[in-house]
């Protein structure tokens, strides 16, 4: 490994020089510094991070926490995470806290803490007392996306707004008969704030809502749809709690041979990659997951203010018609 001792042998310097130049902390001529940049790029010299982080009880690296990897939703915000970290010259330590986990997410937590992260980033992570307790007592900064941690600030949608919303959509185009699948009603923040919306979108009309409980996944949807088709009066519409789900929801449909959206029209939410995946394309409620990553890692990083909301809006692709 390349040390600062093998960068000042060559370049005729101290060893004090070279640290220096290489942590931009002045006392040296420019030509010094070009000569000394050029020797650790032709060496491949890669600082110590690890050292660095001891001497200043801090680093350059922030800590990313999902729930899994298997929802699609996450990978854009990521993208936008990294994208704003490259440029900024941050690096990014991901973790997988699971769903609900709680010792999981004290694990994490603690692997936060040992690598010295400068902040915390969290995507739809919802956090016990004891762990928020722990948080606090770590002295991170965090920001959150999707879900809210109380004393923390959030980047999300107005989740109850565009279920309202996008319930609203399928009946201005004449469906009636529209299920919510796949969704928590358990979940205290997105699960029960998109069942509200969808419900209060319905009640304006006078329909009976139904809900089919699930956990977001493309199984949850498959398992919903099944359900719902079988029964003696199935649904126009399904409004999917996420594209995954929706993408279930469609999979099964024509797996029995029905015809979407002449037969049943499928609504997703998210606007993930899935949505281009399925045939037919997905019609979603999409959330700007880039932009929001984005907004995330300034506010963490550089103070920026964060908006109360960001702005969601309908995506029109080819699962849904008019009735």
């Amino acid at each position: 490994m390349v040390t600062i001792k093998d960068i000042a042998k060559q370049a005729g310097v101290t060893p004090s020089t070279v640290s220096r130049v290489l942590n931009q902390s002045g006392g040296y001529s420019d030509k010094t510094r070009q000569k000394v940049l050029q020797i650790a790029a032709e060496l491949h010299y890669q600082k110590n991070e690890a050292a660095s982080n001891l001497v200043a009880q801090t680093s350059n690296v922030i800590g990313v926490l999902i729930t899994n990897a298997t929802t699609s939703f996450a990978a854009p915000i990521i993208d936008g995470i990294e994208d704003w970290a490259y440029q900024h010259g941050i690096r990014i330590l991901l973790a997988h806290c699971g769903l609900n986990d709680a010792a999981r997410l004290k694990a994490c937590l603690d692997l936060m803490a040992g690598q010295k992260v400068s902040g915390i980033l969290s995507i739809s992570v919802q956090f016990d007392a004891p762990n928020l307790a722990l948080l606090k007592q770590l002295g991170l900064p965090l920001v959150s996306l999707g879900v809210k941690v109380d004393g923390y600030p959030t980047v999300a949608i107005d989740d109850e707004k565009a279920a309202y919303t996008g319930t609203k959509y399928l009946l201005n185009r004449g469906y009636r008969r529209i299920a919510l699948a796949a969704i928590d009603p358990t979940d205290p923040q997105t699960g029960q704030a998109r069942c509200h919306g969808y419900q209060r979108a319905l009640q304006k009309t006078g329909l009976a809502p139904l809900i089919i409980p699930g956990d977001y996944s493309f199984q949850a949807g498959y398992q919903a749809a099944k359900q719902l088709w079988q029964a003696a009066l199935p649904p126009e519409a399904i409004f999917a709690a996420s594209d995954d789900a929706a993408a279930g929801i469609v999979f099964y449909a024509q797996s029995q041979g029905l015809a979407v959206p002449e037969q049943l029209a499928v609504l997703g939410f998210d606007n993930s990659y899935v949505a281009d995946l399925v045939y037919p394309g997905l019609t979603t409620v999409e959330q700007p997951f880039a932009q929001m990553g984005q907004l995330a890692i300034e506010a963490l990083v550089m103070k920026t203010p964060l908006p109360d909301q960001v702005a969601y809006q309908i995506k029109e692709r080819h699962s849904v018609g008019w009735r």
